[in-house]
C-alpha cells in the first residue's frame, strides 16, 4: 500500500500530462484549419502512369511560388467538368506536366484558365461554350502523357488536344538511361527492333511502398492533420534552407548555366543516349497524334520556354549558350516543328515569341521572388502570355 501511493500519483501526472497535450493538439489542429495553412502531399499511386493527383485534395503549394492547389473529383487540378459534353460546346483537353498543373500559381492565373476566359471572343467560337479542362501533372513524361491521354482524356469527348511539351525535361523523362534510376514511370523502348510500352515500374520497391496499404494509410492521416502537415513542411524548409546557404549567390557569368538548370545536350544532339532519347520522344508523340485521331479529335503540340532561352539578357544569353558551343537556341523548338509537318499535326513554338517579350520588357517570365527569378516555372506573367499566344493559334486554327 505504502508504495501504490506513488505509483498513484505517477500515473495521474502522466495522465494528466497526456491529457494537456492531446488538449494542445487539439486546440493548434483547429488553430491550423482556421488560419487555413495546409500543406497535403498532392499525390498518390497510379497503375497506369506512375502517380496522379489525389481526387478531392486541396491545399497551399509555396515552395516555389505561391498557389491555392485544388484537384477535383476526377483527379484533376481544375474546376468540376461532366465527362459528357454538353451541345455546342468546344471542348479541349490540356495534357502536360508540371508547367500545365501549374501549382506555382493560382488557378485563375494558368494559361489554361485564361485561354477559357479569352476563347469565347473568338470569332471562330462565337455562340459557342468553351471548356478547356487540364489534365496536366507534375513530373510526367510524354508516356505518362499518352496513357492519360489514353485511359482518362477519352472519356470527356475533346474537340482539341494540346500537348504541353516541356524540352527541359520531357526528353531526359523520356528515356530510360537519362532517367533517375528511382524514377517510377511507363516508358517506351525498343525491343526487337519495335517500340513497346515498358510498365515494369510497377514491379519496383518503390512503386509497391508507394502503392502499399500502410503507405497509404500513413499520408491519410497526415493529409487530415494540419499539424502533421505543418510539421512535414518545417522538415522540407529546414532541407531548402541548408541548400540555400549552400548556394547563396546570385547568377553572374559565371554560374548562369549551373542556375538555369542548362543542358547542352538538349540543343547540340550529339550525345548517343539523347539521341535516342529524341527519337522515343517522336515516337511518343505520334503515339499520342494516333490516339488522338482515335477519338476524332485534332491535336496541336505547343512546345513551351526553357529558362535559359527566354533570360532576360541577351548578352548574357548568348555568352552561355556560346560557352556551352551551342549554335542553336531553338533547336528542340526546330525538331519538333519539322515533326509536325512530316506528320501532318499543327506546331506552336512559344520560346521564340518568349524570347522577344522579355527582351522588349525586361521582364522575367520563369521564376519566383520565393525561388530564383529566371528559373524554374511561368510565374504569372509566363501564364499571361502563354495563354494569350496559345488562344490565338487556336482562334486562327481552321477546323
Amino acid at each position: 500500500m505504502i508504495k501504490s501511493k506513488p505509483f498513484k500519483k505517477l500515473t495521474i501526472n502522466l495522465l494528466l500530462g497526456l491529457g494537456g497535450a492531446v488538449f494542445a493538439l487539439a486546440i493548434g489542429e483547429i488553430a491550423l484549419r482556421i488560419m487555413g495553412i495546409s500543406y497535403p502531399s498532392f499525390y498518390q499511386a497510379d497503375p497506369h502512369r506512375g502517380h496522379a493527383l489525389i481526387p478531392g485534395i486541396s491545399g497551399w503549394w509555396k515552395h516555389e511560388g505561391k498557389g491555392w492547389v485544388a484537384v477535383n473529383k476526377d483527379g484533376l487540378r481544375d474546376k468540376d467538368y461532366s465527362k459528357q459534353k454538353a451541345e455546342n460546346t468546344y471542348r479541349i483537353a490540356v495534357i502536360g506536366d508540371s508547367f500545365a498543373e501549374a501549382i506555382q500559381v493560382n488557378q485563375d492565373e494558368t494559361f489554361w484558365s485564361l485561354m477559357e476566359q479569352k476563347l469565347p471572343q473568338c470569332e471562330r467560337f462565337k455562340g459557342q461554350n468553351i471548356e478547356v479542362i487540364n489534365f496536366g501533372v507534375g513530373d510526367y513524361g510524354t508516356a505518362q502523357e499518352y496513357m492519360t491521354l489514353k485511359h482518362h482524356v477519352s472519356e470527356y469527348s475533346p474537340d482539341l488536344v494540346l500537348l504541353a511539351v516541356f524540352t527541359g525535361n520531357d526528353i531526359i523523362n523520356n528515356s530510360k538511361t537519362l532517367s533517375p534510376d528511382d524514377r517510377f514511370s511507363p516508358f517506351l523502348i525498343k525491343k526487337e527492333g519495335k517500340y513497346v510500352l515498358d510498365l515494369s515500374f510497377k514491379e519496383t520497391d518503390t512503386y509497391q511502398w508507394r502503392n502499399s496499404s500502410p503507405r497509404k494509410i500513413a499520408f491519410s492521416v497526415i493529409n487530415n492533420s494540419h499539424i502533421l502537415q505543418l510539421l512535414n513542411e518545417t522538415r522540407i524548409a529546414i532541407k531548402k534552407r541548408r541548400q540555400l546557404l549552400g548556394n547563396q549567390s546570385k547568377p553572374d557569368n559565371q554560374n548562369v548555366v549551373q542556375y538555369l538548370d542548362f543542358k547542352p545536350e538538349l540543343y547540340n544532339n550529339n550525345d548517343e543516349n539523347w539521341q535516342e532519347a529524341w527519337q522515343i520522344t517522336e515516337e511518343l508523340i505520334k503515339l499520342i497524334q494516333q490516339e488522338t485521331k482515335s477519338i476524332n479529335s485534332e491535336l496541336l503540340v505547343v512546345t513551351l520556354s526553357n529558362p535559359a532561352q527566354v533570360y532576360p539578357d541577351p548578352l548574357l544569353r548568348k555568352q552561355y549558350f556560346e560557352q556551352a558551343n551551342v549554335n542553336d537556341s531553338f533547336y528542340p523548338e526546330k525538331r519538333l516543328e519539322s515533326l509536325g509537318q512530316k506528320e501532318e499535326f499543327k506546331v506552336l513554338t512559344l520560346a521564340p515569341s518568349f524570347q522577344s517579350y522579355a527582351d522588349e520588357n525586361k521582364t522575367f517570365l520563369h521564376g519566383f521572388d520565393n525561388t530564383k527569378m529566371g528559373s524554374g516555372h511561368w510565374n504569372k506573367s509566363g501564364h499571361k502570355l502563354a495563354g494569350e499566344l496559345i488562344t490565338d493559334k487556336v482562334c486562327i486554327s481552321e477546323n
